[in-house]
């Protein structure tokens, strides 16, 4: 189910941070194509293997169903993982007690629908995998948050359709990004675009 993110005045809200354990892979993730049943990949677009890694800026291509119902391939590049200041960019939220240590990271991101379906105002699965061994989902900030806007695709993004899109990410404190994963599949199966060390 896709949520809309309304802006009510200068109100923001911002999303729980979720912390998933990932469980320890001690060889590369088998190859798989990453194709659904019964998905015609569109002529001349080439999927991405699953688990393969990508560094910023280069694209991978996936399909996206869903919940049984449309499905597209998407051509997404991780342009830039920007850190944020936590005090000056969040000074008028409320935060809660156990993020006010966090790095705020602002994940840039280019994707194409390269088809067949529409996936209007959809919210892609785009994760930062942590040094700590942890996947961090986005925050939902609502409202005009300027260091970081358009979380999710336009309310209509056709085949052929190109969006700029910045995701907002709370790394806990002691904790780095490694990667930002597209997980439109298993785990196991996630692209990984690997974040440069400092």
């Amino acid at each position: 189910m896709v949520q809309n993110r309304a802006v009510k005045g200068a109100s923001v809200v911002l999303g729980c941070v979720m912390v998933f354990a990932l469980s320890a892979c001690q060889s590369e993730p088998t190859k798989r194509s990453g194709v659904p049943e019964g998905f015609d990949v569109p002529q001349g677009v080439t999927i991405a293997p699953a688990g393969s890694k990508r560094a910023l800026g280069r694209s991978a291509t996936v399909v996206y169903q869903i919940e049984q119902r449309a499905a597209s391939a998407i051509t997404i590049v991780v342009s830039d993982v920007v850190e944020g200041d936590l005090a000056r960019d969040f000074q008028f939220f409320n935060l809660p007690d156990e993020v006010k240590t966090s790095m705020p990271l602002y994940v840039h991101v280019r994707v194409r629908n390269d088809g067949p379906s529409g996936l209007g105002g959809v919210a892609l699965p785009i994760y930062v995998r942590t040094s700590a061994g942890t996947v961090l989902p986005p925050n939902d900030v609502v409202g005009n948050f300027k260091p970081c806007p358009n979380p999710a695709l336009p309310s209509s993004f056709l085949a052929g359709s190109k969006a700029d899109l910045c995701l907002v990410f709370l790394v806990p404190k002691g904790s780095t990004a490694e990667s930002v994963d597209v997980q439109t599949g298993k785990p196991s199966d996630a692209i990984h675009f690997v974040v440069p060390k400092n």
